[in-house]
């Protein structure tokens, strides 16, 4: 029995590793196609400080990848098993079901509470180094957001001009403000500028030093030329890096942060923010137990298909796996009615899987 777990164990962990490398190599890489290309391309992130928030998002990309991860690895090491006719021997045996399959299910229950301390507690930090670092970069290197000779459009409402940079001054600098309507209302020209970053309003301070100011009146008419010797105008991060705030969004926070706030929430009454804590919180532990709850079903579901093809099980796993979370994501949106308790209607999700899991089993124990 022992050398039997053995080798149940070994091909368990070998899938369970590369799938779980492998799916959050997937989130990685759609991470990067999705927020850091345009910031290496424009300049606006060095290589070197892009691969730092890579590595740094590395936990919280797991939390989503070990629930795959364990699914697809029961899917290939039973679904092997049956296909060899190895389960039907060992049954034939007179080993029971159970005792093959509870490795898997060992390790499923140390899953959870690996989840348990990603969910609360790695992936939250994680993703506050990552802005940490980003407000860095902003606070170091403000100039890597102007590029010279180029019309500047990241910053909603304005079009910036710059001709040269020369240390941290800007030269021969223009700048249009825009309307919602993306008409010009107001034209300045400096001389020079000097960009600082404001961590507050998560914005760059544009200090302009002996300029013009040009603005655009009713039925196309133009107002008197401006002169001045200092302007400042506030440039928003938001639309360049979305999050990268002061305050933390609750599904960042660690569970003592979350705990926290659910506390200054009943002393506030605030049972709009009460719930909101709720649900994350339940909804954290959810996905944490729904490791175990999707293996329940995975491991009869993988001997009755008796499939070792590693597309169709990586497949199968990703039908189960966002069957689930557009499940949970589905019930977490009924948070704006807390007479509902979506708070408690997160685990109906993992209770039938464990309920069908449990009975699916049991039928192939006694059959």
């Amino acid at each position: 029995m022992k050398l039997l777990h053995q080798y149940i164990l070994r091909q368990f962990l070998f899938y369970l590793v590369a799938s779980v490398l492998f799916f959050a190599a997937v989130l990685i890489v759609g991470n990067i196609m999705k927020g850091m290309t345009d910031f290496l391309v424009g300049g606006k992130l060095s290589l070197s400080n892009c691969f730092f928030l890579i590595i740094t998002l590395i936990p919280s990309m797991i939390s989503y990848a070990l629930p795959f991860g364990f699914v697809v690895a029961t899917l290939l090491t039973m679904g092997e098993i049956s296909a060899n006719n190895e389960f039907i021997a060992l049954k034939s045996s007179g080993i029971s079901p159970l005792k093959i399959f509870s490795p898997i299910l060992f390790l499923a229950s140390c899953g959870v509470w690996i989840s348990f301390m990603v969910n609360f507690h790695y992936a939250p930090r994680a993703i506050s180094s990552v802005k940490s670092k980003l407000q860095n970069i902003i606070r170091e290197e403000p100039l890597r957001f102007i590029t010279p000779q180029k019309f500047i459009r990241d910053f909603p409402g304005y079009i910036i001009f710059v001709k040269n940079l020369d240390r941290k001054c800007l030269n021969n600098f223009h700048i249009w403000e825009l309307n919602e309507r993306e008409e010009v209302t107001m034209y300045i020209q400096a001389k020079t500028g000097i960009l600082e970053y404001d961590a507050q309003t998560n914005a760059l301070i544009l200090t302009l030093l002996q300029g013009t100011v040009e603005k655009k009146l009713e039925r196309e008419k133009i107002a008197p030329l401006i002169s001045f010797e200092k302007f400042s105008l506030n440039l928003s991060l938001d639309n360049i890096f979305k999050g990268v705030r002061v305050q933390k969004k609750i599904r960042h926070m660690t569970l003592g942060e979350m705990l926290a706030l659910r506390e200054r929430s009943v002393k506030n009454c605030d049972w709009q923010k009460y719930m909101d804590v709720q649900v994350e919180i339940q909804m954290k532990g959810a996905m944490a137990f729904a490791i175990l709850a999707l293996v329940l079903v995975t491991i009869p579901l993988s001997i009755k298909l008796s499939r070792r093809e590693t597309s169709i099980n990586v497949a199968i796993a990703l039908l189960l796996c966002l069957g689930y979370y557009l499940m949970t994501m589905t019930l977490s949106s009924l948070g704006t009615w807390p007479n509902a308790h979506p708070d408690l209607l997160l685990w109906i999700p993992n209770i039938l899987l464990q309920i069908l899991g449990m009975g699916m089993c049991w039928k192939l124990c006694c059959h």
